[in-house]
């Protein structure tokens, strides 16, 4: 199903699956509790759906994947070279444990240390927004660290082979996610977590577990990420997450991914211990850090606080948090997230200009992530028509928004 509505701007999608199901727009709108007019809105792109759970609704009621409805990230196809990148990254995520496969024969088995530094780069490749030459590398990647892995039978060098062969796989699943492959990211995510259990690094461990929460989300699974979220720490020894900034950067990376998953059920008490969880974390760490890829800090459980204010779509509240954060010295991904989210808020409470100059941050700050973003996309197309700035109409082909 997959590429059927690719082309066609989000409200036109809706009516292509909603008439696919055989269903008028009143029907629609009774399974989502609004009106038929809501629905026309939504279908003529008068009004937009900026809301994950509301998204995430809609695609339950036309039966099809959150995907679906976004239309396919169209970051790797801006490149040469990267056509074969998740064809390529599937087939290095369904070798065997043990039989090597097609990918993996012939490869020189790279030194642990080596191989170390190579997952680094992935992750950052990953936080810097270079996806389509992560996912070019990825492949190769994968098939290094299970040789690796494979290949250590015992001892402390089979523990560091099993912990990389776990981080790749996050990265994998990380990226997977955010191209919209959605099951293939779980696979990556759970091949991850066997090798992290097997390996016994708590670290790791939680790492993979941060992941499965991510995967979830993107699954429209949010209950499921919350429990994932709460088992998680809750088998956690006593205190570990105090032990180090590492453990305390993956604690609190495991309750902001919470606080989504609760904010996406509706759920405003639970989203707030979630939160405050992370921010308890954030706290004992006292700055900003990237233990193990985290970006964690104050300044990401600020981030976070704007995001699910937005969830909530408490626009006051995400105008007044807005100007507060500031990012610096945080990875591309998370500026550029946040320069997105700014836009939203500005972009919902009518103040277009500040809206269009953030959105602009954001793509110069990281244009195959804000590209393949829908909510970015659907916000340069409400902002084109709302002003007539000549650089708003050129961010708006710039992100595929219009032709």
């Amino acid at each position: 199903m997959r590429g059927m509505s690719d082309h066609l701007e989000f409200g036109k999608r809706v009516r292509f699956y909603r008439k696919r199901r055989g269903m008028h727009q009143r029907q629609l709108g009774e399974l989502l509790g609004r009106s038929e007019d809501w629905v026309y809105r939504v279908e003529s792109g008068r009004i937009p759906v900026n809301n994950v759970k509301m998204l995430a609704d809609l695609a339950d009621a036309l039966r099809v994947h959150i995907e679906d409805l976004q239309g396919t990230p169209v970051l790797l196809e801006d490149s040469d070279g990267f056509a074969a990148s998740v064809p390529a990254i599937r087939a290095a995520l369904m070798q065997s444990r043990r039989l090597a496969g097609s990918l993996v024969a012939g490869r020189e088995p790279m030194r642990l240390e080596r191989l170390s530094v190579e997952v680094a780069d992935a992750w950052e490749r990953y936080q810097s927004g270079q996806f389509a030459a992560l996912a070019e590398r990825l492949p190769g990647l994968l098939a290094d660290a299970r040789t690796a892995m494979n290949e250590r039978r015992s001892g402390s060098e089979r523990v560091q082979a099993l912990k990389l062969f776990a981080l790749t796989c996050h990265a994998a699943a990380a990226l997977l996610r955010k191209l919209g492959e959605t099951n293939l990211a779980w696979t990556a995510a759970d091949q991850g977590e066997i090798a992290a259990i097997e390996s016994g690094d708590p670290a790791a461990l939680l790492s993979l577990r941060r992941a499965i929460a991510h995967v979830q989300l993107g699954a429209n699974m949010p209950a499921e990420a919350v429990d994932s979220t709460l088992d998680s720490a809750d088998e956690l020894e006593r205190n570990w997450w105090k032990s180090s900034p590492t453990s305390l950067s993956l604690y609190g990376t495991l309750f902001l991914n919470g606080c989504v998953a609760a904010a996406r059920m509706g759920n405003r008490s639970l989203t707030d211990y979630m939160i405050g969880k992370a921010q308890e974390a954030a706290d004992r760490l006292g700055t900003d850090g990237n233990e193990m890829w985290t970006a964690f800090g104050p300044t990401n459980v600020a981030i976070h606080r704007l995001a699910t204010a937005l969830e909530f779509q408490d626009i006051q509240l995400a105008v007044d948090i807005a100007p507060t954060v500031r990012a610096v010295g945080l990875p591309k991904e998370r500026r550029a997230r946040l320069r997105l989210d700014v836009a939203r808020a500005y972009g919902e409470a009518g103040r277009t200009d500040e809206a269009v100059d953030n959105l602009k941050r954001a793509y110069t700050t990281a244009p195959e992530q804000v590209k393949a973003h829908e909510f970015a996309r659907d916000l340069a197309r409400r902002l084109h028509k709302r002003t007539r700035r000549r650089d708003a109409q050129q961010l708006a082909v710039a992100l595929g928004a219009i032709a």
